[in-house]
């Protein structure tokens, strides 16, 4: 049975001259582990971990210069 842990990833981009960042890229997360598996979640596909805090929704950001490319399996809307 697979485990049913979900997050959502933005990855943000500075916007030159400011100190704002803004939305580049949202993921849906799955975990791809089994139910019950020891450590962190893991989405295989798109190549992320994360912890999650029992009972609140997990939102990962990432800023695009300082992060790994995100690996997407279906094109964004």
């Amino acid at each position: 049975m697979p485990c049913e842990s979900r997050a959502v990833l933005i990855v943000t981009r500075q916007m030159e001259g400011t100190a704002t960042n803004v939305a580049r890229q949202r993921f849906q997360l799955q975990c791809s582990l089994e139910a019950g598996h020891p450590g962190p979640h893991r989405d295989t596909a798109h190549e992320q971990e994360w912890e999650m805090v029992q009972g609140r929704p997990t939102l990962l950001l990432r800023d695009e210069e300082d992060s790994r490319p995100v690996q997407s399996t279906k094109p964004e809307p």
